[in-house]
């Protein structure tokens, strides 16, 4: 078994044995995990330290130079153990930072009432709670209605945790679910001043006993879920249904909207068996991540076109370079190369261009994918 990484760091190839090993379903996955992070070298040996868990082998590792992948270092494994990681899990590792919420400002960007904006942000918290065992069950459409609701609330925090833990295999999500849960308790729309602030997170109790502190207040979040979700339980349903109709998304103020069912395929050169063969893989694995990208895709159109609306060009950023990633990597050069564009694009009145351009060369992508699967 073996995988290959780049000058940068940057896992470029890995066959299916080592996939398996680190038990992942596919190579996107792998990679999306930055599995390189846990990988330690000594001597003869190479270690990969997961969640709950260690692998260590015997390894071989050759510098190879390729006129198409540069200069790069392929990592056989040989004798491979596992075995059950000592390390203590039980550290708390939240950042105890209040996550402050300008309600006055943000309601009125996104057209809602303050005492509405306040409803909303009880209920999403509510559906939290309510969703926590379908979370840890590893629940992508969960995860993806929540980080819906985060984005179109403009809790950016919230959000970029959210979609961390979709990146993630359901083994390896459970530290940043207790992470996303100890964060809505930090939740806050009063503004606190400097001295409530020190007194917040210079008290002893917070110190000494920090994952105490945050249960106590997560379960006061709890408690007032459980007697105030069925007077809200209606209003919250129809704003679910506002946020997931891609119909109804509204930009705001001048904001131009996007059409992308309007939009015209671009065309695109792309050739899975030139994909299959500069990363040494099988072409049937390279058309499956191809069809996992196509979904990905999919899925982040919305938060794509919200984040422009809202411009929140942060959340714009960081789904670009997912993105860009995963085209990068399948060698969709086209796809590749405009998306890296919206990840560093800093003006936003570019952005409508670039997206349109974007959603062209998908279609393209996904015309072909769909042909050749007729074949």
């Amino acid at each position: 078994m073996y995988y290959g990484y780049n000058d940068n760091k940057e896992l470029i190839v890995a066959d299916q044995e080592f996939i398996k090993l680190l038990e992942y379903s596919s190579f996107d996955e792998l990679n999306r995990a930055n599995i390189l992070k846990a990988v330690t070298f000594e001597k003869n040996r190479i270690s990969i330290a997961l969640e709950n868990r260690y692998i260590d082998a015997d390894f071989i590792d050759t510098k190879l130079d390729s006129s198409i992948l540069g200069s790069f270092y392929l990592v056989e494994l040989k004798n491979v153990s596992k075995g059950k990681s000592n390390e203590d899990k039980s550290k708390f590792k939240t950042d105890l930072q209040l996550i402050y919420l300008d309600v006055k400002k943000i309601s009125k960007d996104i057209g809602l009432s303050i005492e509405d904006y306040k409803l909303y942000i009880d209920s999403f918290i509510d559906q939290s709670i309510i969703d926590e065992k379908r979370l840890i069950e590893g629940n992508d459409k969960v995860i993806k209605n929540l980080s819906n609701l985060a984005v179109t609330l403009k809790i950016p925090e919230i959000n970029r945790l959210l979609l961390k833990i979709q990146k993630l295999s359901h083994r390896e999500r459970m530290p940043l679910i207790d992470e996303y849960y100890s964060k809505l308790a930090l939740i806050t729309m009063e503004r606190p001043d400097d001295e409530e602030i020190d007194e917040l997170f210079l008290e002893d109790d917070l110190q000494e006993n920090p994952e105490e502190v945050l249960n106590t207040r997560f379960t006061d979040l709890l408690n007032k879920a459980e007697t105030s979700n069925k007077n809200r339980e209606e209003d919250f349903e129809d704003f679910i249904t506002e946020v997931h109709t891609p119909t109804v998304i509204k930009p705001q103020n001048s904001i131009k909207e996007i059409k992308l069912d309007s939009v015209s395929p671009l065309p695109i050169s792309y050739d899975p068996q030139v994909a299959a063969d500069e990363l040494n893989l099988p072409v049937e694995l390279i058309e499956e991540f191809v069809e996992d990208f196509i979904e990905q895709a999919h899925q982040d159109k919305d938060h794509l076109l919200t984040s422009y609306y809202q411009k929140d060009m942060d959340n714009i950023h960081e789904l670009g370079h997912k993105l860009k990633g995963a085209a990068s990597n399948l060698r969709i050069n086209e796809l590749a190369d405009i998306l890296e564009e919206i990840q560093f694009c800093t003006e936003h009145s570019k952005l409508e261009e670039l997206i349109i351009k974007y959603w062209g060369h998908f279609l393209s992508l996904e015309d072909y994918m769909k042909q050749l699967n007729n074949k």
